[in-house]
C-alpha cells in the first residue's frame, strides 16, 4: 500500500492506494505533496476490489459541467456518493464513516473513467472536509499581479479563461495560477487568501501558490466594456453560485454561506460586462487599482 500526503490550501489529507500509485493517475497532486507530520483532515484509501452496497436514503443530486453526484445518507449520518461521469456513467463509489474523517473510494471502468472518478472524488471529499474551516472551493480563473490574486467568476462559456489570458497578455506582471477551481480560505485575522489547487479544469495549472485577494469580478459577454460594484445581496449570490456546496447538508452549506458572508465583509464584487480584448483587462484592472 502506498501512503501520500498532500496540502491544499494549508489542509493536510492522506490518500492510501492499495495498487498502482496515485500520482501516475493524478500528477497534478505532485506539487502538492507534504511531508508533515500534522494529523490529516481526512484519509482516503482508494480500493477497487470492494463491491458497494447501497443503503441509507437519497438525500440529493447535484449536476456539474462533466459530472454529478448521486448522494445517500445512512442512519448512522455517514455519506455514500456515487460519482456519475458525463451524468450516466459510474465511475467512482464513495463511502464516509460518521464523522467524515476517513473515506472509501471504489473507481470503476477503464483509466479516463478511473481518473475522472479518482479526481472527482478528492475534491468531493474535499469540500465536505474543508467547509467548517473557513474554506471554500470555488469555479473560478486567477490571475497574479504584484502579490494579489484577482479572480474571474461566471458560468462555463461566459469568458472567464480568456479575460485572464487577457490579464497576462497585456497588464504587465500578470501570472495565470489557476483556471477552474481555486481554494478560498480565510486567514486566521480575517485576510482572505486564495490558493492553487490540483484542480483547473481543461488547462494544467497546478501550482502550490497563495495570494491575498484583490478582486472578484464576474463575467459576462457584452457589446462594450464596462464594469459595476454590486450590491451585498446580489454579490452574495454570485460568490455562492461560484462556490461548490451541498444544500442537501444544512450544517455544510451554512458553513459555506458563512464564509461567503465574511468575504464580503472584505472584498467586493463587480460584475464585468466585455469583449474578449485587452481593453476589457484594463477595465478591470483598472477598476481593482492595479
Amino acid at each position: 500500500m502506498e501512503n501520500k500526503r498532500f496540502k491544499v490550501a494549508g489542509h493536510i489529507f492522506e490518500i492510501q492506494m492499495l495498487e498502482g500509485g496515485i500520482l501516475p493517475l493524478l500528477p497534478s497532486l505532485e506539487p502538492f505533496i507534504t511531508e508533515e507530520e500534522a494529523e490529516p483532515l481526512f484519509k482516503i484509501t482508494v480500493d477497487n476490489s470492494i463491491n458497494p452496497s447501497w443503503r441509507g436514503s437519497r438525500i440529493g443530486h447535484f449536476p456539474c459541467p462533466s459530472a454529478s453526484f448521486e448522494v445517500y445518507r445512512q442512519d448512522n449520518n455517514a455519506y455514500q456518493i456515487l460519482v456519475l461521469q458525463d451524468g450516466k456513467i459510474p465511475s467512482a463509489f464513495i463511502q464516509s464513516d460518521s464523522e467524515y474523517k476517513n473515506f472509501t473510494v471504489a473507481t470503476r471502468g477503464y483509466r479516463e473513467n478511473v481518473t475522472f472518478g479518482l479526481n472527482n472524488s478528492i475534491m468531493v471529499i474535499y469540500t465536505i472536509c474543508t467547509a467548517k474551516h473557513k474554506t471554500l472551493l470555488m469555479h473560478s480563473s486567477v490571475v497574479e499581479n504584484n502579490g494579489k490574486g484577482y479572480m474571474f467568476l461566471g458560468v462555463s462559456g461566459q469568458g472567464k479563461s480568456t479575460h485572464s489570458d487577457m490579464w497576462v497578455a497585456h497588464i504587465p506582471g500578470s501570472t495565470l495560477i489557476n483556471d477552474d477551481n481555486p481554494v478560498v480560505r480565510l486567514a486566521d485575522d480575517g485576510t482572505p487568501i486564495v490558493y492553487g489547487s490540483p484542480w483547473s479544469g481543461k488547462r494544467p495549472v497546478y501550482k502550490n501558490v497563495c495570494y491575498p485577494i484583490g478582486g472578484f469580478a464576474a463575467i459576462e459577454q457584452e457589446k462594450e466594456n464596462r464594469i459595476r460594484k454590486e450590491s451585498v445581496p446580489v454579490a452574495f449570490g454570485i460568490l455562492l453560485s461560484s462556490s461548490s456546496t451541498m444544500k442537501f447538508d444544512k450544517e455544510i452549506h451554512m458553513n459555506i454561506c458563512g464564509t461567503v458572508s465574511s468575504l464580503l465583509e472584505k472584498i467586493p464584487v463587480h460584475t464585468l460586462g466585455c469583449l474578449p480584448n485587452g481593453e476589457a483587462a484594463e477595465v478591470s484592472s483598472s477598476a481593482f487599482g492595479v
